[in-house]
């Protein structure tokens, strides 16, 4: 669980950086989720877009992504969604 100085930290690491993909008409794609997965593999923080031509409520597409990759909601900032994962593979972490 990601405290809330630990959330404010995150999201303004995540402010400055691209966003790792964009999921438009056609809902959460397998390639979409396969990316995200190796990006946090490798930043632990991510910043996703949700285009406005999605369908799906943002809310309910983030609980999703959550629960099929296993990492925290940060935040809703408008209509993009900010991800947390701890990566066992990194030599040095985020939030140490």
């Amino acid at each position: 669980m990601v405290t809330s100085k630990e959330r404010a930290k995150l999201r303004g690491l995540v402010s400055t950086e691209n966003f790792v993909c964009q999921i438009g008409k056609e809902g959460l794609s397998k390639s979409c989720v396969e990316s995200m997965d190796l990006a946090l593999k490798a930043r632990e923080v991510i910043k996703v877009s949700v285009l406005q031509n999605c369908d799906e409520d943002i809310k309910s597409l983030a609980s999703n992504v959550s629960n099929q990759l296993g990492c925290e909601i940060v935040g809703i900032v408008g209509r993009k969604i900010i991800l947390y994962r701890f990566s066992k593979t990194r030599k040095t972490h985020i939030l140490d």
